[in-house]
């Protein structure tokens, strides 16, 4: 049995004096050595559902290399650390970073204005970006350095962050890094983050828009038309928006956690990672520390065109596809199959 986990904090508790083990699952007495849990309200008069998987497993994976290693630490494992490390200790746990579908491919997409390569990016690019701008209502400013979020607006998703900096990233200033900066923000969910992207249009038309709802045709027009992406989640067990990202040639901009950090490179150094970045990492999830990764991204936008360019074609030669995700997991399947049974 293997058993993959893709947000460990959706864990599956429930009273057990309401769903009996025996009555309502139809187990055997003894199954509560796997279902029983603990919970701050629910104390012992609790089930959990991942718990029982995950002791009951010959394999447990998750969707990143890095998230499969969080979830092993008191921080991130949200009270299953201690399971997961046994897992661990014994070779049968690992994170498979998630794939992402053919239809995120610049190349074939029906969704944007035009489609573009390799080969013709610059001019399929910068007519994505005018029609983005031109449909949303934001000037049509070509060296405007376009920024675009798409999210669910929630906490985790660090919408909070975006919206405190946006007076920051407008505000035009001598060195030529801030002020020429359009945003546009698009998700549904909590009602106090989405009167803050109304809010943040109606004080800056033609400069953000702020788009509550969700419109899928719109988010691969996005990906075609920014410039950058930022993800600053508080955690983010994969995440795909930032590989759609790379594979449009729009630069992400993300928070060094769970899978952002395995598949985003980042510029760390200008001459080193020249070759490799991909995107910008940001390390601590506080407004300074996004103001500090988005300035070096903005400069670099607006002053080394050259390095800039660079770093959308490194996006552009990366493969995120299913297939090289489905052949791990056949191999972790292999190992599984070929190991002894973890509870016999």
């Amino acid at each position: 049995c293997m058993f993959v986990i893709h947000n460990i904090g959706y864990q599956g508790k429930y009273r057990l004096s309401k769903f009996p083990i025996d009555s309502y699952l139809g187990l055997p007495p003894d199954a509560i050595d796997f279902m029983q849990g603990e919970d701050l309200n629910l104390g012992d008069d609790c089930m959990n559902l991942m718990s029982a998987a995950i002791l009951a497993s010959d394999r447990v994976l998750t969707v990143s290399p890095n998230y499969a290693a969080e979830i092993q630490s008191p921080e991130g494992g949200q009270g299953l650390h201690e399971i997961l490390q046994e897992k661990g200790h014994h070779q049968r746990m690992a994170g498979i970073l998630n794939g992402i579908a053919d239809e995120w491919n610049p190349k074939t997409d029906p969704h944007i204005p035009t489609n573009y390569s390799l080969r013709n990016f610059d001019e399929g690019k910068a007519l994505c970006k005018k029609e983005l701008q031109r449909s949303l209502g934001l000037h049509e400013d070509p060296g405007a350095a376009l920024i675009g979020f798409c999210g669910r607006l929630c906490y985790q998703k660090g919408v909070h962050l975006i919206t405190q900096i946006i007076p920051w990233l407008l505000a035009y200033e001598s060195s030529g890094v801030l002020g020429r900066v359009q945003v546009i923000l698009m998700g549904k969910g909590e009602d106090s983050y989405a009167n803050q992207l109304s809010n943040a249009e109606n004080h800056n038309k033609g400069r953000v828009c702020g788009y509550v709802g969700f419109d899928p045709k719109i988010e691969h027009r996005m990906l075609a038309g920014c410039d950058f992406l930022m993800m600053p989640s508080q955690y983010e067990p994969c995440g795909l928006p930032q590989m759609y990202a790379q594979a449009y040639g729009t630069v992400p901009v993300v928070h060094e956690t769970g899978g952002l950090k395995d598949s985003v490179s980042g510029l760390w150094d200008e001459h080193r990672d020249r070759e490799t970045a991909t995107g910008f990492l940001f390390c601590g999830f506080d407004e300074n520390h996004l103001k500090e990764r988005m300035y070096q991204a903005l400069e670099v936008f607006h002053k080394k065109h050259d390095l800039f360019r660079q770093i959308q074609m490194n996006g552009l030669r990366k493969n995120y596809y299913w297939p090289q995700a489905i052949d791990e997991y056949e191999r972790h399947l292999d190992w599984t199959l070929d190991s002894d049974a973890a509870v016999s």
